[in-house]
């Protein structure tokens, strides 16, 4: 919380200097991560979400119907949207989504409920049960409830959409209301960091394991934080709260998860 306050005060004066002096649209690296660097946060989100219908259960069946019918038209928008972004990138051509929507929608909930029904008969370990739980919850209060918002209140001007004298420029500190722009915070660096859940499969694998995987998820979420800068999508703050959300929301929840599952077995 130290880092990021520092960090926070520090973008609130700089945020636009750091923009002109690093902001290149044409960078390779940038555009490559602008275009598929959600999809490993939409994986996790995807993999946590199927794992979840395919254990959840609950004594009431109104919760459980509830409950599994959601994640489970979640887990078919986010196959959908993984395959999606894939094939337009891949082929360039966009048209399939606007011309097909009804069939891609009817494509995936088939193979979603195929593979719904074959997980169905499997057992789940309590790490499986808490990675999924985690992921989902994660997906929904740190990303759609208060990512996505926040983007739409603020309204801020992203970098590349700046008059030629930056005169609609704002600081992260003074919200414009809804206005149709939305750079703060970062969804992408919010997505990439959504990652994080994957920390719990490892937690009985040995300590070189959890290091390189903690590794590779941080230097993941660094890399899409800082491209969505270099790219001219996000300014620094941008990238910091949209990674903080995701943090301290993963955190929380891994504390509620685990006390959750440990007094479900005491009362089993």
């Amino acid at each position: 919380m130290l880092i990021w306050t520092t960090l926070a005060a520090y973008f609130a004066f700089t945020d636009l200097k750091i923009s002109i002096s690093v902001v290149n649209q044409n960078s390779g690296w940038a555009i490559f991560l602008e275009n598929f660097g959600e999809i490993p946060g939409l994986l996790v989100l995807y993999s946590g979400a199927v794992i979840f219908i395919a254990w959840y259960k609950s004594g009431s069946k109104l919760k459980y119907y509830a409950f599994s019918v959601f994640v489970f038209i979640a887990a078919v928008y986010l196959s959908r949207r993984i395959s999606i972004i894939i094939y337009n990138e891949v082929t360039g051509n966009y048209d399939i989504v606007t011309n097909y929507k009804l069939y891609i929608f009817l494509i995936f909930f088939v193979l979603n409920w195929f593979l719904y029904t074959r997980l169905k008969k499997l057992n789940y370990s309590d790490t499986l049960k808490t990675y999924s739980k985690v992921t989902i919850l994660l997906g929904l209060y740190g990303y759609l409830f208060l990512v996505q918002p926040i983007k739409q209140l603020c309204g801020r001007v992203r970098f590349r959409d700046l008059d030629a004298l930056y005169s609609n420029f704002t600081p992260w500190f003074l919200p414009n209301g809804i206005n149709g722009n939305q750079s703060f915070p970062s969804g992408h660096a919010a997505m990439a960091w959504i990652i994080l859940p994957l920390l719990l499969l490892v937690v009985n694998k040995s300590t070189i394991i959890k290091i390189i995987l903690l590794v590779l998820i941080f230097s993941w979420g660094l890399a899409v934080s800082l491209s969505r800068v270099e790219i001219g999508a996000h300014y620094a703050s941008d990238a910091l709260f949209g990674t903080l959300i995701i943090l301290i929301v993963f955190l929380l929840l891994i504390k509620y998860t685990q006390n959750y599952f440990i007094l479900s077995q005491k009362s089993e």
